[in-house]
């Protein structure tokens, strides 16, 4: 019983942090049609927030408003001077984005070198709960994630600027003409993608090694979650995440993590499949 209970806790903390990593790439995909190459590096710069507080003796803590309002400020500034000429154009998105991680990885690389650097845990030790010790950090870690992620959809489905997205995503041409300011939605909505990984990078700081190439972890599992719980639905990212961590959780308890990213590819190429069955059924 005590096993299962540690299993589910760290099936939890996996889906926290998918959540957090793949929403906004929800965001960004789901408003823009972007497919963002350089999220992960998103993530991987949040990080190094993390570690650039800690170097300089402030609180851990500091550091997650902190990476959100730092990656906020550069997802604006690449919106405002890389996305918005080519958002219309998917396979020109694609490449750019994927020159801009290398872009990233490599300003990184120049800052602060290819070692790697650590963040102590913030808070130590480990907590018994449901007859079970485990990591008091990473209760908190799932208590943060849930929080920026609600947060996160409330505000894109219970505000004025909610209900402007939800018009471009449902008809951009038909929102534009109705004087719909697309611009304004595409430069706050690619910010606050941006904001979200920086807020999972410094989330996740403390729980292993940050260098340069971390960011390419992570993007695999956003885009996986993305796909599995429907590329225009923000609400499904919740869904997306929730499968991923189970079915990873379940085959890494059984077998190992390779064969769990494989059951996460497999699941997602039968997504995919069921969904283009369906759209061929469906009535014209």
């Amino acid at each position: 019983m005590d096993a299962l209970t540690l299993e589910l806790l760290n099936g939890l903390s996996l889906f926290s942090t998918l959540a957090v990593v793949a929403l906004g790439l929800g965001i960004v995909f789901g408003l823009m049609g972007v497919i963002n190459l350089a999220h992960g590096e998103f993530v991987m710069i949040g990080a190094y927030v993390s570690y650039v507080v800690h170097a300089n003796g402030l609180s851990h803590w500091l550091s997650v408003p902190l990476a959100a309002a730092v990656l906020f400020a550069l997802g604006a500034l690449i919106e405002l001077t890389l996305i918005r000429r080519i958002h219309r154009q998917p396979e020109v998105t694609i490449l750019a984005t994927f020159g801009l991680s290398i872009c990233l990885r490599q300003a990184i690389e120049l800052i602060f070198t290819k070692d790697f650097r650590g963040v102590p845990n913030p808070v130590p030790g480990a907590t018994r709960a449901f007859g079970v010790l485990f990591p008091t950090y990473r209760y908190l870690l799932i208590g943060i994630a849930v929080v920026v992620v609600v947060t996160t959809l409330l505000a894109f489905t219970r505000s004025r600027f909610g209900l402007t997205v939800r018009a471009i995503v449902a008809d951009r041409d038909l929102a534009e003409a109705s004087g719909v300011r697309t611009g304004i939605a595409n430069f706050c909505a690619f910010g606050i993608g941006a904001a979200t990984a920086g807020i999972a990078g410094s989330l996740v700081a403390p729980l292993g090694a940050i260098e340069p190439q971390a960011g390419l972890a992570y993007l695999p599992g956003a885009f996986l979650v993305v796909i599995v719980g429907g590329f225009n639905r923000l609400w499904g990212v919740i869904v997306g995440a929730l499968v991923v961590a189970a079915t990873q959780t379940g085959v890494i308890h059984f077998y190992d993590a390779v064969w769990a990213q494989i059951a996460s590819l497999g699941l997602a190429v039968l997504v995919l499949q069921f969904r283009r069955l369906g759209a061929e059924g469906a009535p014209a």
